[in-house]
């Protein structure tokens, strides 16, 4: 290759990683209180939200040139960190046979540092029983709670769309009597 030829690749490599990071910035800066408060609901307790939130940035910056721009940016970076979730969860499994259980007494651990008790009391019972839900309803709650569409739920979990609002109504029931 000769020097204009190699010149022009790396101007190339340049822009293109000067794109890539700019993108990923912008990313980040668009995204990242909603993906930590997702990390934080499938973890259930700070450290291993921090954990996850940090593995979550990596698989996005290693993976940012597969992005096909068939979802938007927020699906593809959902979908991430529902994988990366689920894995660590299986994970968490695999060495501890009451999983349940242990977020549980985690979100019971982050809850008892809210400082209003009525506030406590309502955010304890809403964790408790999300955290007793079914591992499928637990990311499609979260991911409503995070104000994703349905469209984008069924996206992020490959269930069909129709199902997707089926489940939540079911969930919210289940949710409305354990509070009660």
């Amino acid at each position: 290759m000769n020097q204009i030829g190699h010149l022009s690749r790396l101007i190339y490599l340049f822009l293109e990683m000067n794109n890539k990071e700019q993108f990923f910035e912008q990313t980040y800066n668009d995204l990242k209180d909603k993906i930590y408060r997702l990390c934080l609901g499938f973890m259930g307790n700070r450290s291993d939200a921090d954990d996850l939130f940090q593995e979550v940035l990596i698989k996005v910056w290693k993976n940012l040139d597969n992005f096909r721009e068939e979802s938007s940016i927020n699906t593809w970076v959902y979908r991430i960190t529902t994988n990366t979730a689920l894995m660590s969860l299986n994970k968490i499994n695999k060495s501890k046979s009451k999983h349940t259980n242990l977020l549980t007494d985690n979100l019971k651990n982050e809850i008892s540092q809210v400082n209003d008790s009525f506030q406590e009391d309502k955010a304890k019972k809403l964790y408790e029983a999300i955290s007793s839900l079914k591992e499928i309803d637990r990311i499609i709650i979260s991911l409503l709670l995070e104000d994703n569409s349905y469209k984008e739920i069924a996206n992020i979990t490959g269930i069909n769309i129709s199902n997707i609002g089926v489940k939540i109504n079911r969930i919210k029931k289940i949710l409305s009597k354990k509070i009660q």
